[in-house]
């Protein structure tokens, strides 16, 4: 038996090859083109793998990018790198060309979820505050942003002002300081930046829960203050636990409220003396020392014990839901805060700015002074200089609070013009009631209102915003919480008069330590005029800071 072998003829691999010759000169230009025009380009399967690599990498940094709807974050290739999320070469896997890590993902959140895109014009310039704060933190820090040892979800800032100079934030009409960040819930704790007021903080120290309720301090900051803010900022206040127990043990006695004061310990967590929350001034704490003191921080930055009787700074402190931020740097000068602003005198907020024009020089050669928003009604804005006129002046012969009194005798033509009147709102109420002082007994701010007179410009009174020593008196440099730039002014006097009677011969001041007494009517010292402005008067620019106010012409 014979076998035939059988395969390809010579004639007929020729034949393969060159078909497979032809197929190539048809298929292989598009594939080159393709590759081509991919080059520089990341394909859609190398995305997936980059949005991959994120997703962890916000997995594991989940209390620094909280779910917040409406955030904006831009993740650098970079960041993913650092960690290891990524090889510290990244390739394409389809066209294998090397990936730029400056590209950037960016992570858009909504519904409390993420989403992943890259592109390099990522901005998140408008951005969580709580994000752009934890970016602050360092495992490493000793100062600055630090992790609380307990409580993983809390952080909280420790430090001097050269170590924590970047947790100034511009809301609502105030400047304030982040004390501490929650993301278990997405919330912030702030304290105002500044003394606000100047009051006796109970008729007797509170030793439980219903006396502090029903305290002067907390009325103030729960009635009083916290119905100035625009509606806004009230609904973004949660309530919140305010320690206000015997200092040794803060949490002896909380409180549930919208509004509270700075306990000890906060104040000794956060460095105490020469820390941040140490701004050189008289403030009051939420705690006791004793059945008859009251603890405060002093001038020097101490914690005293002051009795009820004497009338000291106040700082609210809140807590906010997080916030979308749009500029600032966090700084004194550019804090964080957000886009608002304010077209006239009708919307303008409690706490802004505005520049007004005056009859001479008080303020500079530009004829212009800046005054800070008090209050509204339903007619005028009343407003106070944001410092002192640039001469003192005795308040007159007696105590008794007249139209008479030299004070208000230079005082009457100060501001009102003939062209200008129609600005201002005259003849309005002040309260001139007596805020006296006697031993171990406070006296509750509303007294004042006993007594009144209509004026056309007056003097801030007790219990009012800005009555405190918000400007920094005769300012050294050694207090850090304003820009004497803004100040009318600013080293004029150490003292400033008040619209109200200490006794029935003295008359009661502010000093630049912060703390309300009372002084002979012929001693001289500053004088920070309130005027009223009317509604619908029309801002010609600014944007309502200390830096920047609102201009009326």
């Amino acid at each position: 038996m014979s076998y035939k072998k059988s395969g390809f003829t010579l004639v007929e691999l020729i034949g393969v090859v060159i078909l497979l010759g032809l197929i190539a000169l048809i298929a292989i230009p598009p594939i080159m083109n393709s590759v081509r025009k991919t080059k520089g380009e990341i394909s859609d399967a190398s995305k997936e793998i980059l949005y991959s690599a994120t997703a962890s990498y916000l997995s594991a940094h989940e209390n620094e990018y909280p779910k917040t709807n409406g955030n904006v974050y831009c993740i650098t290739l970079s960041d993913l790198v650092k960690e290891e999320y990524l090889a510290t070469e990244v390739y394409d896997s389809v066209t294998g060309e090397p990936i730029s890590l400056d590209n950037k993902v960016e992570v858009i959140v909504g519904n409390g979820s993420y989403s992943y895109n890259l592109n390099n014009n990522c901005n998140s310039s408008s951005r969580s505050l709580i994000a752009t704060l934890l970016n602050q933190y360092k495992t490493s820090n000793t100062t600055g942003l630090l992790r609380d040892n307990t409580n993983p979800n809390i952080y909280y800032y420790k430090g001097t002002n050269a170590q924590v100079n970047n947790n100034h934030l511009w809301y609502g009409g105030f400047a304030w300081r982040v004390i501490s960040i929650d993301t278990n819930d997405n919330t912030l704790t702030l304290i105002s930046q500044q003394p606000l007021t100047v009051l006796q903080p109970a008729n007797k120290v509170w030793t439980n829960k219903t006396q502090y309720e029903s305290s002067y301090i907390n009325n103030w900051l729960n009635e009083y203050f916290y119905n100035m803010l625009a509606v806004n900022i009230k609904n973004n206040i949660v309530n919140s636990t305010f320690n206000v127990g015997i200092a040794s043990n803060v949490d002896e006695i909380t409180t549930n409220q919208k509004v509270g004061l700075l306990d000890y310990d906060q104040y000794i967590k956060a460095g105490s003396t020469n820390s941040y929350l140490d701004i050189k001034d008289n403030f009051w704490l939420g705690n006791r020392n004793s059945a008859s003191e009251i603890k405060n921080v002093t001038y020097n930055g101490t914690t005293y014990n002051n009795d009820v009787s004497l009338a000291d700074g106040i700082r609210p402190v809140i807590k906010i839901k997080d916030i979308t931020i749009t500029t600032g740097s966090g700084t004194m000068l550019a804090p964080y805060s957000i886009e608002q602003k304010s077209t006239n005198t009708s919307d303008v907020q409690v706490g802004e700015y505005i520049t007004v024009p005056v009859i001479g020089d008080y303020c500079g050669s530009d004829n212009k002074c800046t005054f800070r928003v008090v209050s509204k009604d339903s007619d005028s804005i009343k407003v106070v200089l944001n410092g002192l006129l640039p001469t003192v002046s005795q308040y007159g012969n007696n105590s008794t609070i007249t139209k008479q009194h030299t004070i208000y005798t230079s005082l009457d033509s100060f501001f009102i013009s003939v062209n200008d009147s129609y600005k201002y709102s005259n003849n309005k109420a002040f309260n001139i009631g007596a805020y006296l002082s006697t031993s171990n007994v406070g006296q509750n701010y509303e007294d004042i209102k006993d007594e009144t007179i209509n004026y056309n410009v007056g003097l801030p009174t007790i219990g009012e915003l800005f009555s405190g020593n918000d400007i920094d008196l005769s300012t050294t440099g050694s207090k850090t919480f304003v820009d004497i730039n803004t100040i009318e002014n600013s080293s004029i006097s150490d003292y400033y008069w008040l619209m109200n009677r200490y006794s029935d011969d003295l008359v009661r001041r502010v000093n630049n330590l912060g703390h309300g007494d009372g002084a002979g009517p012929a001693n001289s010292h500053g004088i920070r005029p309130v005027i009223y402005l009317k509604n619908n008067l029309t801002f010609t620019g600014g944007n309502g800071t200390a830096q920047n106010p609102y201009t009326l012409d």
